[in-house]
């Protein structure tokens, strides 16, 4: 227990002072953050169930690719402005309730769109699913930095982002499975995630937290001094009203608005990429269905290593994720000219694609996690929730719908080279718009 206390210490002699309420403090610290990992891997079991359905669907129900674009969109809109008023709502009650909460509901919606056969019944529900699931970030984010002091705040967001990965990964491999069981039900590959998550989110709701001081421990600040809470410009005044501290903190906050145009730009170099593998690769670059398929898989996978090793950089550099970042991205903006200039001829050029696909998914998600560091970096835990939900929205509802009708125009009209001209583009600024957060960072968090 003392080499425990000792690896943990605060710096302000609290571990040798209150050892026992220290050691409940950190039992607690990683209790909490099983609960925002899990969870957030069952978010996206019932999360992505329609998307990877939708081939199914249109053959089953006679719809057409427009119909299909028209749901996602739905989804999209939905749950961009969703992770902005939830993060405001995180702010304001319970985490532990909103998370868990926010979950069974997306769960049972989940199970609902199985049963559903109607167009309109099926928009309404990926409506609500959207507007649900945004608290689901915001408010796991936000139990994460009330109980992760200054220097390990970064480590902890780093290592819950892999969760999406895993996520995302998972889902595909559990409607296969169901896929052998009960070939072309489409109800199950609803249902079966869907009753899974159910039961996952009673034990959240059980074992989630809010802040220490609920729970009769004592704060970050009091735990750690200022090495426990972001450090604004000034004091917080605790008299504030909550509308003039989200105004002050997050709408005019030049930090946070430099980071949500950041986030913005790299969900389109994210979802630029991603969601059109198979049309680019498919189509243009003559690879087979199981080749881009599989190379969507690597992705997706080792981006958790790659993920992992951006972790590491966090607790080894807690104040220079920026610059971490900005070299990430400009290597990424080099990479996409790479990869759009692949196409198949022979075994070799696959192989080069995994590895390819591989590199892409590391400096993707790698670059893209320090956001929510430096969102929750740059704002007193009080509006945590609304900041992150301020930049989420910013990055729906402008990099992700940017690239699901840029690219494709670009693509048309033009050439790939284009497209992907553009992402290697915003990737390159992204990674300049790091830099020059990078003097804010240090004066946030002090090394």
């Amino acid at each position: 227990m003392e080499k425990q206390l000792t690896k943990h210490a605060t710096g302000t002699g609290y571990e040798k002072e209150q050892p026992e309420k220290f050691h409940k403090f950190l039992a607690r610290q990683r209790s909490v953050f099983i609960v925002a990992f899990v969870g957030y891997i069952s978010a996206y079991l019932v999360r992505n169930n329609f998307k990877l359905m939708s081939g199914d669907m249109i053959d089953l129900y006679g719809w057409d690719k427009l119909n299909v674009s028209f749901l996602l969109t739905c989804f999209t809109i939905t749950y961009g402005l969703g992770k902005f008023f939830m993060g405001m709502l995180a702010d304001r009650i319970s985490l532990r309730k909103l998370f868990a909460g926010a979950l069974g509901i997306s769960a049972i919606i989940c199970i609902l769109i199985g049963f559903s056969s109607k167009f309109a019944l099926i928009a309404i529900l990926l409506i609500i699913c959207g507007l649900i699931q945004g608290a689901l970030a915001p408010s796991s984010q936000a139990m994460l930095a009330n109980y992760f002091p200054n220097k390990t705040r970064g480590a902890a967001i780093a290592g819950w982002n892999i969760s999406q990965n895993i996520g995302s990964a998972l889902l595909p491999l559990i409607i296969s499975g169901l896929g052998f069981i009960a070939p072309n039900n489409i109800l199950l590959t609803f249902l079966v995630p869907g009753l899974l998550v159910l039961i996952i989110s009673f034990f959240l709701w059980r074992f989630g937290g809010d802040n220490p001081e609920k729970e009769g421990l004592d704060s970050l600040r009091k735990m750690y001094g200022k090495d426990g809470e972001p450090n604004v410009e000034e004091e917080v005044d605790k008299t504030m009203p909550y509308w003039q501290l989200i105004k002050k903190y997050v709408f005019f906050n030049p930090g946070i608005l430099m980071v949500g145009l950041i986030n913005a730009a790299l969900y389109f170099v994210r979802f630029g990429i991603e969601d059109w593998m198979p049309i680019y690769l498919g189509h243009t670059a003559g690879f087979q269905s199981w080749q881009y398929l599989t190379a969507i898989s690597v992705l997706e996978w080792i981006a958790v290593p790659g993920s992992l090793f951006f972790a590491w950089l966090a607790v080894k550099f807690p104040n220079k994720m920026t610059i971490v970042g900005a070299i990430g991205l400009f290597v990424m903006s080099g990479l996409v000219f790479v990869y759009e200039n692949i196409s198949y001829s022979g075994p070799r050029d696959y192989i080069f694609l995994l590895i390819i696909s591989g590199l892409l998914g590391t400096l993707i998600y790698g670059p893209q996690l320090i956001v929510n560091i430096l969102t929750l970096n740059f704002v007193p835990l009080k509006v945590a929730g609304t900041a992150l939900g301020f930049v989420g929205l910013m990055a729906y509802l402008i990099g992700n719908l940017g690239s699901n009708w840029l690219m494709p125009i670009l693509a048309d009209h033009l050439s790939w080279t284009t497209s992907y001209f553009v992402v290697a583009g915003l990737a390159f600024l992204s990674g300049v718009g790091y830099l020059l957060l990078a003097k804010r960072e240090r004066k946030a968090i002090k090394a």
